[in-house]
């Protein structure tokens, strides 16, 4: 008796598919029926005074306040996408809400001295640009002769020039100011890239090799591998401060590398030169422990950010390793994620923090310490780089130590959003095509509805 296994996988695959559609769709009920029993009158969300959420809460001194979150092209055009574009007028075509360009993972994330807001997407293989100021949104490597397949990590030095690594390839691509591909290298010298960091000084370009399980060191300029550092030598990472998953990187403004390892929880920092420094951080959910460090940052007055992924907050340290704040937590809500990854801070004191799902970006402002000072007298803070080391002295941290501050209460999905969200994933499996069993492994299909899970040696 033969059986056809192709066959009979595509039948396996279509009746999971079912299953779980159908499983979704009684939970979709079970959240509608309480609308249905009241009268026909849909209740309406809870609404988040955005305008409060600040952390520390009252009555403590408030040290980040949150701005926005940005999915996509729609939340830069606002009321101007109900009539269309001067284009989309011309050529006589309505483009609709949902064929505007959103997110679908981002990962990494990175802001030039222009304001705008870079951010990697793993699922559409090319890079988003936010321009927050003009309301507009371009892209990066979605033109020939720029390839990416995955690209993770970003990097913007002083001249403006953006460096994308790529995952897949293995590869660094740098672009020019104006998106022109300046050039591609690494490809010989990389296993899987992730987080950069650029050292302007000294002209140098910092890239965590995830695979390679060291930080590689590219010159600005020539773009030759200078040499490698931080590789484990022995089996004991945590005396050593040898790192077994590098995912991000930041340098601080005396030119120390700080680097966040996922596998080993923990920020290890070196010297210029390659030298071990310091580390600080373990696995746990208290004040300075880590779940899954995935973004790492560094603000004005030298503090250290950490975006950890398994337990969905941003916590804040002193250069030194010492907890000072903890602000957002897990939900959907504004102020909280679901799946963090990149981490930016730019020099207009926006924290710009990735979540993975949903597919977006949180941004929120830092209230330098100088602000905060001159809010405490009543006056003006002076302009940034007035002068002064740009390095906080310890006693000058955001806040003392303290408790994580409790997320913001999360108002869930809509009974529209739920709805969408049902035809949405309807449409998707009748579109997707079913894997082959002899694709397994080749990056084929998956069902669009498999929850997300996180490789432990993947940096995505």
């Amino acid at each position: 008796m033969s059986v056809n296994l192709r066959a009979l996988a595509h039948k396996t695959w279509r009746t999971i598919a079912s299953i779980q559609t159908g499983a979704l769709a009684a939970s979709l009920i079970l959240v509608l029926l309480p609308s249905a029993w009241a009268g026909g009158k849909k209740k309406p969300a809870p609404q988040i005074d955005t305008s409060t959420l600040v952390w520390p809460p009252p009555p403590d001194q408030p040290r980040i306040r949150y701005l926005n979150q940005y999915i996509g092209e729609l939340d830069l055009l606002g009321k101007k996408q109900v009539k269309g574009g001067v284009l989309e007028r011309i050529a006589g075509v309505t483009i609709v809400p949902e064929e505007r360009p959103r997110l679908g993972k981002p990962y990494g994330v990175a802001v030039d001295s222009k304001g705008l807001v870079y951010v990697t997407d793993t699922a559409l293989s090319e890079v988003f640009v936010f321009d927050l100021a003009n309301k507009k949104l371009g892209f990066r490597g979605d033109k020939a002769p720029a390839t990416l397949l995955m690209p993770i990590g970003l990097a913007v030095d002083e001249e403006d020039r953006l460096f994308v690594s790529d995952s897949k390839l293995h590869q660094i691509t740098c672009f020019g100011p104006k998106g022109n591909v300046e050039g591609v290298f690494g490809a010989d010298d990389l296993q899987r890239p992730a987080g950069m960091a650029v050292d302007n000084p000294l002209r140098r370009l910092y890239v965590a090799d995830v695979a390679g399980q060291r930080i590689a060191v590219f010159d600005l300029d020539s773009f030759k591998l200078l040499r490698y550092f931080a590789e484990i030598k022995d089996k004991d990472a945590d005396r050593t401060g040898a790192i077994t998953n590098p995912n991000s990187i930041a340098i601080d403004p005396d030119g120390l590398i700080y680097i966040t390892d996922a596998i080993v929880p923990r920020v290890v920092v070196y010297d210029t030169d390659g030298n071990f420094v310091r580390v600080w951080g373990k696995r746990g959910d208290g004040p300075g422990m880590f779940g899954r460090p995935k973004g790492i940052a560094i603000d004005a007055d030298g503090h250290v950010y950490v975006a950890d992924s398994l337990v969905n907050r941003l916590q804040v340290f002193s250069l030194e390793g010492k907890p000072l704040l903890s602000f957002s937590g897990s939900g959907w809500g504004p102020g909280q994620f679901m799946l963090m990854a990149g981490l930016a801070i730019d020099s207009q004191n926006r924290i710009i923090a990735v979540d993975q799902m949903p597919a977006r970006i949180e941004v929120f402002h830092y209230i330098t310490d100088a602000e905060a000072a001159a809010a405490n007298q009543g006056r003006k803070a002076p302009p940034m780089g007035s002068g002064g080391s740009r390095t906080a002295a310890p006693d000058k941290a955001p806040h003392e130590a303290q408790p994580a501050a409790k997320p913001a209460a999360s108002s869930g999905p809509t009974v529209e959003e739920l709805q969408k969200e049902l035809a949405d994933l309807k449409a998707k499996l009748a579109a997707q095509q079913p894997q082959k069993p002899d694709d397994a492994g080749k990056g084929g299909p998956e069902p669009a509805n498999k929850p997300a899970q996180e490789v432990p040696s993947s940096p995505h």
